[in-house]
């Protein structure tokens, strides 16, 4: 690879400075390491990269303020009371223990990991890297795709099997598949939506009510479509189609109905809805007038559903199991992954971090930024 040139250099200088001093040059290949697992220089300078754009995501949100990396004061901007420099270098600095931390752990619970599925991600990476049109960048800081690719597929890989050996149906701590069933009929609801405001806009801009002869034409249809749900003559993928006979839509527009299983509260629904949603028995349906909107809203039966949890991505309408697991476990996997980084016994090559620091990697990127900007 071409990040092999750029290294040459630094070899030659120190082959050379061996023969002046006895002291010779620092190993800066080198990153962190535990006795089990070494990174390499270039994961550090890559995880400098995007946590270079995190910081700036992070500056937006704090200080409601725009930043650019050509900025001329970007270097004294400040994240969370800490220069931005220094809070890059912290976030960099967690995230290569976290990696170190997740290798030992995959060593201790004896996870069984798809050495060719890495190889595939890292061809992949490789050649993402390349469509990008990051190749020339990330030579000039000095990442190789593989250190990418393990910073950013890599260790996922080996974060999702370790879950899995941990929680999963055969894991040290399995969930059971009863109780994966109750987390979801809990937490979840399996709803239908269609929804018509009574208000329009006039020829002056201004919102007035629909007429109301459509009015009443939309609640005859909505109780309609209520009815029919109830009865069982029809399921909510008819409705959509009835809908679109009866409001006589075109064959570009869209029936304004939500379909979906999933946490009410995360939804963008509102509370009086989301109420009116939960009141409902399964499989029953009603028309509501909620803030000068119609609803046609049904409840259909989350136990039903339930039934289409599964690990087999080929089943229709599944739903992941492992999934579910996640939402359930990932509190407390992640407590476990912190509380072992906190143990982990971790060596620092100091040299590295200097020569490869936050700032350099900064301004190659600025000069590299600058460098497109003005062809």
């Amino acid at each position: 690879m071409k990040i092999k040139s750029l290294l040459k250099p630094a070899a030659v200088l120190c082959a050379a400075a061996v023969l002046v001093s006895a002291a010779g040059c620092a190993d800066t290949s080198w990153s962190y390491k535990t006795s089990g697992k070494t990174l390499s220089n270039g994961i550090w300078i890559y995880k400098t990269y995007t946590e270079m754009s995190s910081a700036m995501s992070k500056y937006e949100e704090e200080s409601g303020k725009t930043i650019q990396i050509t900025d001329d004061d970007f270097a004294d901007k400040k994240i969370e009371k800490k220069n931005i420099y220094d809070w890059i270098a912290d976030k960099a600095k967690d995230d290569c223990i976290e990696y170190l931390t997740i290798e030992k752990l995959v060593k201790d619970n004896k996870v069984s990991i798809d050495k060719e599925s890495i190889k595939s991600n890292e061809k992949m990476y490789q050649s993402y890297i390349e469509q990008a049109g990051m190749g020339d960048l990330f030579e000039k800081i000095g990442v190789s795709s593989k250190s990418a690719a393990y910073a950013d597929s890599t260790t996922s890989t080996y974060k999702e099997d370790l879950f899995k050996k941990l929680y999963d149906k055969e894991g040290t701590k399995a969930v059971k598949d009863e109780e994966v069933k109750k987390y979801f009929t809990d937490n979840y609801t399996d709803y239908y939506y269609i929804h018509y405001s009574i208000k329009t806009t006039d020829e002056e801009g201004n919102s007035v009510d629909i007429s109301d002869e459509k009015k009443d034409e939309v609640k005859i249809n909505l109780s309609k479509y209520a009815k029919e749900l109830n009865d069982g003559s029809k399921v909510t993928t008819e409705i959509d189609s009835e809908y679109k006979t009866d409001f006589k839509l075109g064959d570009d527009e869209s029936v304004p109905s939500v379909s979906s299983t999933s946490k009410l509260s995360e939804s963008d629904i509102s509370e009086e809805v989301q109420k009116a949603i939960k009141e409902l028995g399964d499989k029953k349906a009603t028309v509501k007038l909620i803030d000068d909107t119609y609803y046609l809203l049904y409840k259909g039966s989350v136990s039903e559903k339930a039934s289409k949890i599964t690990d087999d991505t080929e089943t229709k309408d599944a739903i992941s199991r492992i999934g579910i697991v996640h939402e359930m476990k990932d509190d407390e996997f992640d407590k476990y992954i912190e509380s072992e980084k906190k143990k982990l016994k971790v060596d620092t090559n100091d040299d590295c971090i200097s020569k490869y620091s936050v700032e350099r990697t900064i301004n190659l990127i600025r000069d590299f930024v600058k460098s497109q900007s003005s062809q």
